[in-house]
């Protein structure tokens, strides 16, 4: 009897604890063990190095976003950015990634700058060979040609620089 006693005390108290535990923590203890669990998921850049996809993932994980490993070519990636739940639309910003479906593979950049009269200045990879970085301007006229994919707050980055 004692023993049931013990155990129904014990199994009420751990009850009690984890519901008391998940109310406190805000999102919960689901999440809470998620983050604790599952790696980063910038840890790791499995684009093509020398391609501009790869120049991008590092670029984003350097300001302590993210965005998702599996997007493919980059003219692939709007599309992929939108079924993954990132905003994906017409308007530039700073750490935003400029997408196009144009030439064999596509293409993308990093905004560095959003000038005052709509320009923007980007960097990228492989525009003329593989590992090259080179820097443009893209005229406020020319922007809407393009789509923008705006990374998500890496959970997993402790710098103060994530969005």
């Amino acid at each position: 009897m004692k023993r049931t006693i013990l155990t129904a005390l014990i199994l009420t108290l751990s009850v009690t604890g984890f519901i008391a535990f998940n109310v406190q923590s805000g999102e919960g203890l689901v999440k809470d063990i998620q983050y604790t669990v599952l790696p980063d998921p910038m840890e790791h850049n499995r684009y093509d190095e020398g391609q501009c996809t790869h120049y991008i993932f590092k670029q984003i994980k350097t300001d302590g976003n993210m965005i998702e490993k599996d997007w493919s070519d980059a003219e692939h990636w709007a599309k992929r950015a939108e079924e993954d739940g990132y905003t994906v639309n017409a308007e530039p910003a700073e750490g935003a990634i400029l997408q196009t479906s144009q030439g064999d593979l596509g293409h993308v950049a990093y905004i560095e700058t959003v000038n005052d009269d709509g320009s923007i200045e980007i960097s990228e990879m492989n525009r003329v060979e593989p590992y090259e970085v080179t820097e443009r301007t893209i005229g406020a006229g020319d922007t809407s040609q393009y789509r923008y994919i705006h990374p998500k707050e890496n959970p997993y980055d402790d710098s103060e620089d994530a969005a």
